[in-house]
């Protein structure tokens, strides 16, 4: 299950999650089990902004292990073996004119404009 982060648009803001093509909006009109809406509905996908950001958590941890094996050459080393995160804002448009600004992972964007574009 991946996570989504409603920002805008025709629905309240809130959290949602992506499995198997259908996005699932828990927002306060539809706290539970949320507003689905199949892929199948959306007429168009495009990315408002795209971020790439280091793993904080995996960052330090990745120091501080290098720091105790190989000292502070060692830490600097951990550091740049964290892996780069990318988050991605989009906009989708359903096939109702309604619209939706949403942030996501990477993953789980490219999952989704691969299923909408089959």
């Amino acid at each position: 299950m991946a996570s989504i982060t409603v920002l805008a648009g025709d629905f309240l803001q809130g959290d949602g999650d992506y499995r198997e093509g259908v996005l699932t909006l828990r927002t306060p009109l539809y706290p539970w089990p949320g507003l689905k809406l199949p892929l199948r509905k959306f007429r168009h996908l495009e990315v408002a902004n795209e971020e790439s950001f280091n793993n904080i958590q995996q960052a330090i941890g990745y120091g501080v292990a290098g720091a105790m094996l190989l000292g502070p050459i060692g830490a600097f080393a951990g550091l740049m073996l964290a892996q780069k995160e990318t988050e991605v804002t989009f906009m989708a448009t359903l096939k109702d004119g309604r619209k939706l600004l949403a942030c996501a992972d990477g993953d789980t964007f490219d999952e989704i404009s691969r299923k909408m574009a089959s």
